[in-house]
């Protein structure tokens, strides 16, 4: 085979990729967004009900997650995605207290308080397919972020987040004042590795913690 055969079959690797190179001057990167009437949006007076107004994307943002969920390149995003598919229709994990009894899921609030029924419905259809996403990306996942990230999920689902531990109250530190700050200084001056030596037959002084 020649050099200079134009015949020759050529490697499919390698080669210029589409959008590589430096760009022209004045050149504008597309974006996935549609335009957006930026003079429109500022102009427009404030909503009144910030709910209404933000329900009217509520089914294209739980498409998105899906979406998201299922053909997403990052796994932190899948676990992103997941998570709120899971908010959506159960609401927040709820607390695991000592390990022994749990609260309220929605605190004493309907669900229909914080999403809107339908809302909830849709979301919950998703629910097992977010799970299983969670799981194998928990178990397989590519990144160790991703997998923590995907493994606390789902413990935070199936058990319930972890309180913060708090010192009982009968084994707490009382308060002291300042002179009885300053009379367990003295005393400690007094005592201690550089305390002067006690006297023959004396009790030495120990120091106060």
């Amino acid at each position: 085979m020649s050099f200079g055969d134009d015949t020759a079959p050529r490697s499919k690797r390698g080669g210029k990729r589409p959008g590589a190179g430096r760009k022209p001057k004045g050149h504008k990167a597309t974006s996935a967004l549609p335009a957006i009437d930026l003079e429109a949006a500022l102009a427009a007076p404030a909503p009144d009900d910030i709910e209404s107004t933000a329900q009217a994307y509520s089914r294209g943002a739980i498409a998105s997650l899906v979406k998201q969920l299922c053909h997403g390149k990052s796994e932190t995003a899948k676990v992103n995605a997941a998570n709120a598919i899971l908010d959506r229709g159960y609401g927040k994990p709820s607390v695991d207290v000592g390990g022994l009894s749990q609260l309220s899921l929605f605190g004493g609030i309907r669900p229909a308080a914080v999403v809107g029924d339908e809302i909830r419905v849709e979301a919950r259809k998703y629910a097992n397919l977010a799970i299983e996403v969670l799981g194998a990306i928990a178990t397989r996942g590519e990144t160790e972020g991703a997998r923590v990230s995907a493994a606390k999920s789902l413990l935070d689902r199936g058990v319930g987040t972890v309180q913060v531990a708090k010192v009982p109250e009968g084994l707490q530190p009382k308060a002291m004042g300042k002179k009885e700050e300053a009379a367990v200084a003295a005393r400690n001056a007094a005592a201690g590795k550089y305390a002067p030596p006690a006297a023959p037959g004396s009790r030495r002084l120990e120091t106060v913690q």
